[in-house]
């Protein structure tokens, strides 16, 4: 893409090959690698253009920063479905991404998580990252919690051809089985293992349940941990307030 002025940033698609696989992960740079680097992560369903990851790169950019928004699953005959999709498997590719933005040469990179990406940065194995942010991340505790249990049963329909859960209701949902049964031991448990300077940001608008979580998340991370509530945001929207603070 051109130049809109002259302080703004050039973006480049970035496609990032997945070990032991034909796969790739795709990704929006915005800027390039001799600056400081933040990824940016979307919640489960999301993808790199989603407009929460577009405003935080145009942040992001005013502070100096590069970023990188990723794709984790897509349409491309490269990219992988969403119902082969679990927090395992995104933490994995988080860590894959981490390593090829290294070998162009950085030193020093943040990991910023939104929703379902938030949990999925404490699952990484290789926290090879140098400082993590996770914006209103989800939990597995609340897939113990009883009215989670219902909501799925009674919501959703399992659909064998998709190994995945569909429901029709409002603007319609479509999760992977592996989202509900492959995520052992739990996020408190891997967060305790979870060694990496933490930035916990909780919406105000997003409800007990998420506060809850967040505190867990800010009680258990085995590193320096920050723990913020933004006033007057939702689970979508200015999250990128943050740092103003």
């Amino acid at each position: 893409m051109g130049k809109i002025g002259l302080e703004t940033m050039y973006e480049s698609e970035v496609h990032i090959p997945i070990p032991n696989s034909e796969l790739e992960i795709h990704g929006v740079l915005r800027g390039d690698y001799n600056s400081p680097l933040a990824v940016l992560a979307p919640g489960l369903g999301g993808w790199m253009h989603d407009l929460l990851l577009f405003n935080a790169s145009r942040f992001f950019e005013k502070q100096g920063f590069a970023t990188l928004r990723v794709s984790f699953y897509g349409d491309d005959n490269k990219q992988r479905n969403i119902s082969d999709f679990g927090v395992k498997t995104s933490a994995a590719d988080i860590d894959t991404v981490v390593d090829y933005v290294k070998e162009q040469g950085l030193e020093r990179v943040c990991v910023i998580g939104h929703s379902y990406s938030g949990m999925a940065i404490v699952y990484s194995t290789k926290q090879a990252f140098d400082a993590a942010v996770l914006w209103d991340a989800s939990h597995t505790g609340g897939y113990y919690e009883l009215q989670a249990k219902k909501n799925l049963e009674n919501d959703f329909m399992y659909i064998k051809e998709l190994d995945s859960y569909v429901s029709a209701n409002g603007s319609g949902y479509v999760l992977s089985r592996k989202v509900f049964e492959e995520y052992a031991p739990g996020s408190t448990i891997m967060a305790k293992n979870f060694n990496v300077d933490t930035l916990v940001i909780n919406a105000s608008n997003s409800g007990k349940a998420m506060e809850r979580f967040g505190k867990d998340y800010a009680n258990n991370i085995s590193a320096e941990t920050e723990y913020i509530v933004i006033p007057d945001a939702s689970h979508e929207r200015k999250l990128t307030m943050t740092l103003k603070s």
